[in-house]
């Protein structure tokens, strides 16, 4: 299949782009290899998912600050080389972000070991979208995770996604031509709050569903951000 463009997939006012949030991750262990394939494997359009650091400073992906929700290991994963972390298994958790199921005490595959970004990229082919969460803006995790953005070119189907506009001032430091999505802010958007994304400048925008109102939508249209909402998991929700 063609390299994705995901601006083009965004503009495109008849389409709905779905995401896969952590992978299929409502049915397999989120963030893992296998919970990617599968969504790769069903035709979603784009893949979120969530980038920490080891110790020696390895871009792997996890979304909680420690692994004890996800896996048989305890602490963060910055305590752990990436050779030590890859030793536990990260098959003990499935049901999705939100749904608050129990830690399994065993895990649902005999080997499940954290994605590392690297991995990630050379798993996925090019017609997938990606939205990159960083967790960790740091001086040795950034430029190592915007060195393999570059290595992979990502630069199309791709953005950053980072959690503060001070985090997003220090991608574009290093490479300002990157693509950024700024969560600050994100459930308190009204029209008169979007220009403040433009002039940064940012293209995509992630606002929260119960801050979406046509008023809010015709904003997106007047500034020129292309929104993902974040979420729209049910019928009535996608419909809305």
């Amino acid at each position: 299949m063609p390299k994705i463009n995901i601006k083009k997939l965004f503009e495109n006012p008849k389409k709905i782009v779905v995401t896969a949030h952590r992978g299929w991750s409502g049915r397999f262990p989120e963030n893992t290899r296998i919970a990617f394939e599968k969504a790769i494997e069903l035709g979603v359009d784009m893949l979120e998912f969530d980038l920490r650091g080891t110790r020696d400073g390895v871009p792997v992906i996890l979304h909680d600050p420690i692994i004890d929700r996800t896996s048989n290991g305890t602490g963060s994963p910055g305590e752990y080389t990436l050779k030590q972390l890859k030793q536990f298994n990260f098959s003990h958790y499935v049901g999705g972000c939100s749904d608050n199921k129990p830690h399994l005490e065993q895990p649902l595959y005999t080997d499940c070991p954290i994605l590392t970004f690297e991995e990630f990229l050379e798993l996925v082919p090019e017609s997938v979208g990606l939205n990159i969460q960083v967790y960790q803006a740091d001086d040795i995790l950034l430029p190592e995770i915007i060195r393999l953005y570059e290595k992979f070119d990502v630069w199309d189907r791709g953005f950053l996604t980072m959690s503060t506009y001070a985090d997003a001032r220090a991608v574009k430091k290093i490479n300002p031509e990157l693509e950024v999505n700024i969560l600050e802010g994100q459930k308190d958007l009204t029209p008169a709050t979007l220009p403040g994304y433009r002039e940064f400048p940012a293209t995509f925008i992630q606002p929260f569903h119960g801050c979406v109102t046509a008023e809010l939508c015709q904003g997106f249209k007047t500034y020129g951000l292309l929104p993902n909402m974040f979420f729209s998991n049910t019928e009535a929700d996608n419909r809305r």
